[in-house]
């Protein structure tokens, strides 16, 4: 009789350890839809509500054009409002402009600033104001408090130039530098690129380094200055709007750019073009489409899950007469 008793007690205690079980099952369970149902409405993201603002550097530089054709694209396809404005330039206007946006309580705002001190201010006003901020293209001297960095690097940029220059040159001769911007962190780490190259290079020297602000006309007046005065075996260029502006200058002046090498860094379509018809001998391609697109990507993505990483850099690729067909359109 009391074998019986036990073996009863025992199926009890079986029977009440498998239902105990399944209840902590089916409380998992729960928990694992209520916590999958949480991460779907999290996801849902009503992009009709919201008012994304652009603020580009200069939109007579015709990167800034491609990146500001494709930012406004993407953010209208979302379903948001955008907001953009033009500073032309001029880091006061831009922080201006910022602030306007600021006010009027957009949900976010892209901004490629065009001085890499003076735009911190704009930052730091949106971070008082709780509204995220992606700096696109170009870095900041202070980017605390910035969503991330989506772009190219440009100190490698001005590496990777100089190091094809040098190599197009043989290592020795004498060239010009024309600079982007004073203050702009895209030209500030290019030269800083071209210089630590430079110092590699004893046989080549600079005759002068200008700052042409990334505009044609600048560049051409400065390299038939140069033309007039030295004999230059190669210039280099930080932007190809400049580039653009070396290769008029050396044609006006009834050299040959076989002569006077012209090197560029964005990969534009004048650019290509001169590259096609054996003009500028190389550009390094800063994918402004595919800075764009990163730049709506993680944006998505930080209002989706709220985490993203501290920088999306976009590679170069370097254009010349070996693969321009790849790229020129004609």
């Amino acid at each position: 009789m009391k074998k019986y008793v036990a073996l009863l007690l025992a199926l009890c205690m079986v029977f009440a350890l498998c239902a105990c079980g399944q209840k902590d099952s089916g409380t998992d369970a729960a928990k694992d839809a209520e916590a999958t149902d949480s991460a779907v409405d999290n996801s849902a993201v009503d992009y009709s509500s919201m008012t994304i603002a652009w603020s580009p550097a200069n939109l007579s530089n015709e990167l800034q054009v491609t990146l500001t054709d494709n930012i406004k694209a993407s953010v209208e396809a979302l379903g948001a409002q955008y907001l953009s404005s033009d500073p032309q330039g001029d880091p006061v206007a831009q922080v201006e402009q910022v602030e306007q946006f600021i006010s009027r309580g957009v949900d976010m705002i892209l901004m490629s600033p065009n001085d890499a001190s003076a735009c911190g201010i704009a930052l730091q006003e949106a971070v008082e104001a709780n509204i995220p901020m992606i700096i696109v293209n170009c870095k900041m001297d202070d980017m605390d408090g910035s969503v991330c960095y989506v772009g190219c690097d440009d100190l490698s940029a001005g590496e990777i130039l100089m190091e094809y220059a040098a190599d197009m040159l043989g290592g020795t001769g004498t060239i010009g530098i024309l600079r982007g911007p004073d203050g702009l962190d895209a030209a500030i780490k290019r030269t800083t690129g071209i210089d630590n190259v430079l110092a590699n290079y004893t046989d080549i020297t600079v005759y002068d380094s200008q700052a042409a602000n990334w505009k044609t006309a600048e560049a051409m007046s400065k390299t038939e200055n140069w033309l007039q005065n030295t004999d230059l075996n190669a210039v280099v260029c930080e932007n190809d709007e400049m580039a653009v502006g070396a290769v008029e200058a050396i044609k006006g002046q009834g050299k040959s750019c076989d002569d006077v090498l012209v090197f560029g860094i964005d990969g534009i379509p004048s650019a290509y073009e001169s590259i096609h018809n054996g003009e500028m001998k190389a550009t390094l391609l800063q994918d402004a489409k595919a800075i764009a697109d990163k730049t709506i990507e993680v944006m998505q993505l930080y209002f989706e899950t709220g985490t993203v990483e501290d920088e999306y850099i976009i590679p170069w690729v370097v254009v010349d007469s070996s693969n321009i067909e790849e790229y020129y359109e004609g």
